[in-house]
Formats: C-alpha cells, structure tokens, sequence
C-alpha cells in the first residue's frame, strides 16, 4: 500500500474512533485544510480524540513528530495522534543536561567527513559548520555572497555556487535525517510492537519562517531536503560520522524515493501560536508575534478570526530580520577588536553569564536599534493592508523564541507605540502563550516552554492545523475602499421647486 492510501486508511479508522467525542477546553473540534507544500492537504474531517481514549491493538498506531529545525538548537515533541498524548523527545544520553530536549544544529567537516558536534554548550568550534538552517535558505535565495555562507565555503572547499549549494544540502540532509532517525527509533522502543499492523503510520511536520515559507524556492527546498532525510533516517540515526562521497551516493537513492504524506511544512508563527490560538483564553483580533532565534527575529503581524469554528490566520506581513541572539555576540566581537571563533564563544558565554562588559552593552543597543526600525517598518506594512486603519491601535503582542530577553528585544519592540506611526502613544497589551495540557509534564520545566513552543504546534496532525493566508494573499485596498465619500446632500427644496 502507498504512503497516501495508509495515511487514508489511518484517517478513517481514526475517524471511528474518537467520532463525536468531547472536545477539552484547550482544543478543537473542525479541522482546517492548509498546506504550503506543492501537494494540498488532505481535507477529510477529523474530529480531536480525547485524552482518555483507550486504546486497543485494533487500531493502528499514528505517530505525528513535530520538528523545530533551529538555527542553533532543533527540538522534538512527539504526539500519539489515537491517544492524543504529546511528550517531549529527549536524545539518548542528554538526560543529566540543563536543557536536555536541545539538540545542537552544529556540525564539523574535515577530511572529508562529517560530523555531528553533540555539545550544547559549545557554539563556535575550530571547522565548524553553524546556522545551517539560515544558509539553507540563503541558497534557496541564491544570495551566495552573504557573509554566514563563507564558512561553508572555507570548509567545504566550494567555491562555485553549484557546489556550495550541493554541500549546504548535504550539510542539512545529514543533520536532519540523524535527528529524525533518533525520533523514530525512540518511537520503536516506546511501542514495541510498532509495525506489526501494516497501517502503523509516521509523520513529521517541519516549520518555515512566514516571510520564506510564502517563497516557493525556500518551501520546496525545505520539504525537498526534509523528505530526503526522511528517506534516509534509519542509516543517520545516531548522527555517525560519514564521508561527503558516501552522502551524495545516499542522496542520489533516497531522491529516487517517494516520502509521499510523511512529510510537511507549515509556516513557524502559525505553529508556535496552535496553543494559544486553540485555548479559551484567545479572542479574535490583530496580532505582533516576535520570535527571538539564535540568528534571526521572525515577525509577523496576523489577524485571528474564525471561520466556520475553525481557526484562521490571516498574515498581513512578514520579517525575516537578522538581529538574533548570536548577533550580540558578533557585534560584541567585531568591538573588542577580534571576531574569529574563539573570540565568538567567548563573547557567547559572557553574554549568557549577563556580562555587563561595555561591548555587550553597546551590542545590545545596536540591536536595540535596529529592531525598533524594523519593527516600525512591519507595523508600516501591516497597516497598509487594513481596511481600517485604526485597528493597528488594537495589537497585541505575543514574544516567543529562546532568546528572548527583555534587553534589547522586547524594548525594541515596544519602541514603536510611542512613536510616528500611532496618534497617541499607547501599551499594547503583552500576551502569553498557555502551558499545553496535554503535554506530559514529566520533568518538564514551564520555563522551557519558550523553547518548545514550535514544536508543539507541530506535533498536531497536519489537517487539524490552524489554516493561514500568507501576506502575499492579502491585497492592499484602494482609498476607495477605505474611504467612502460623503454624498452632497442637496438643500430643501424651496416653494417654487415643488
């Protein structure tokens, strides 16, 4: 049976189980078509089943990972979509770690081989590969002379774009295809009897920025890539070490094979927010949501509304902006006088220690800067697409992302309230997103909640995600549109008119 006709035969047998159940507080019963792949999504209706569903070995297991791909560290939840139990994806052997759901996106290459550098708290090594994710947009973009790609040129020897390109892919193929092997084999272990039913199903959704994700180039490449991985993450389970031959002749097979259904992508603001969207506590209106990562701020401006009892997310605009949290450490570098990196995980350390040095001081209101700029700029954007200009004044705000900190991000975000764009300076009103119930809890800190936040919303089924409509969708009315002129009312007519 094909990968579409076993997700079909999933969904169905999924449909008899939990049909006209109760829905929880924290959740929703219609499920919204939505996809950015070339392929739409399947739009079958399935109702959420409810926590306390038994289970017998009648039903097949349907298993959903939701993979945050992050610029310096990817996180992993796992849902039992029959159960509707999520739990965090620890690697083997991070247990006596800090923050032990971290997977560090850092690789090496020397000799000819790739390795995967399983160190949380070490960014900036000697041949090192780092911010994989952002290079593999930038080639998406072709933007080849970007200066986060001249580390991929030093060490993989590649200085024409074809083979730049082929070496970032082969970079991010191996990553992802070793996190996603470690998923999976810890799926088999959790259910033993895993693939004895011939309809026991796997997927994975992966996030894209909104800004990329509207980008048929970057989306296509990232599922493309994603899909690769897939097909090859039982041989990189583990991340063992492999020669950059030995990849590409893995690469040539796995692209000859069919990952079908398995495979999704999803805009990343739309994933962090399912929660909080899905919670009693959410109400329809405009939103800011500023994602903090290790290399980029991810901005967008959205409308929640709902549409029929489903959830939808109209975009009006978003950034990409490159200010993230490893920014304050290249600045603090390229200050002191010395940016190779050595310099930059010192710099990284003593910014995670809230070093009030001078350099990081000035780092920081560099950023500071920048962002309230470009945060001015997606307010700017974003009113351009309203009808009612006066709306902008009803946003609220959600902040999100691992680097997040008060000092520089969110007072640059504030900044603009107080400035040209509204009559009169005003606090929007700052939302937090709610603590999944449906989470296992277990050793599970709610301050590491701004890390997994991601993930989460991508461990729900595929069709059960809120739907969106990207800013590119989102046509900016005309004057006419906004204003309507007054029609001239004529005087009374006077005695010698009737």
């Amino acid at each position: 049976m094909s990968n579409t006709g076993r997700f079909m035969s999933v969904v169905r047998k999924l449909k008899k189980i939990i049909l006209g159940r109760e829905r929880d507080a924290f959740e929703r019963v219609t499920p919204s078509e939505t996809s950015i792949n070339s392929k739409k999504a399947d739009s079958t209706a399935m109702p959420h089943p409810s926590q306390s569903t038994p289970r017998t070995r009648e039903d097949p297991y349907f298993i959903q990972i939701g993979l945050d791909f992050g610029t310096s560290f990817s996180k992993c939840v796992v849902r039992d979509v029959m159960t509707d139990k999520a739990r965090v994806f620890v690697p083997p052997g991070s247990g006596g770690r800090e923050l032990p759901f971290l997977i560090p996106s850092v690789l090496s290459f020397a000799d000819g081989i790739l390795r995967h550098i399983d160190e949380p708290a070490v960014q900036y090594i000697d041949q090192g590969l780092y911010h994989l994710k952002q290079a593999l947009a930038l080639v998406a973009l072709r933007q080849w002379d970007h200066p986060l790609l001249s580390v991929y040129r030093v060490y993989g020897e590649s200085r024409d774009e074809k083979k730049l390109s082929e070496f970032i892919e082969n970079c991010a193929v191996y990553y992802l295809a070793g996190v996603i092997g470690n998923v999976r084999k810890s799926i088999r272990l959790q259910f033993e009897d895993f693939g004895a039913r011939h309809d026991d199903y796997i997927a994975v959704n992966l996030a894209v920025p909104v800004k990329d994700a509207q980008q048929p180039e970057i989306a296509d490449l990232y599922l493309r890539v994603l899909s690769e991985s897939w097909s090859l993450s039982d041989e990189f389970a583990g991340h063992p070490s492999v020669r950059l031959n030995d990849l590409r002749e893995l690469r040539k097979k796995a692209s000859l094979e069919n990952a079908g259904d398995n495979c999704f992508v999803y805009p990343e603001v739309s994933a962090s927010v399912q929660g909080f969207v899905r919670s009693r506590v959410s109400s329809d209106g405009i939103y800011l949501f500023s994602d903090v990562g290790a290399e980029t701020v991810d901005q967008s401006v959205f409308v929640l509304s709902r549409i029929s009892g489903s959830e939808h997310l109209t975009y009006l605009h978003g950034s990409v902006l490159h200010l993230g949290s490893s920014h304050i450490e290249r600045l603090a570098a390229e200050y002191s006088g010395s940016n190779d990196v050595h310099a930059l995980e010192s710099w990284r350390r003593r910014k995670e220690a809230d070093d009030a040095c001078p350099e990081l001081l000035r780092a920081k209101q560099q950023i500071e800067k920048e962002l309230s700029q470009c945060t001015t700029a997606t307010l700017a954007n974003s009113k351009k697409k309203l009808y009612r200009k006066d709306q902008l004044g009803e946003v609220r705000l959600i902040f999100g992302g691992g680097g997040h900190t008060r000092n520089p991000y969110e007072t640059a975000v504030m900044e603009p309230f107080s400035g040209n764009l509204f009559r009169q300076a005003f606090k929007p009103g700052i939302i937090g997103l709610p603590f999944p119930k449906d989470l296992e809890t277990r050793d599970l800190r709610a301050l590491w909640m701004k890390r997994l936040y991601v993930a989460y919303g991508l461990s729900y089924e595929r069709s059960m995600l809120a739907s969106f409509t990207y800013p590119k969708d989102v046509s900016t009315p005309e004057p006419r549109d906004i204003w309507i002129p007054f029609k001239e009312i004529p005087d009374a007519p006077g005695k010698e008119e009737c």
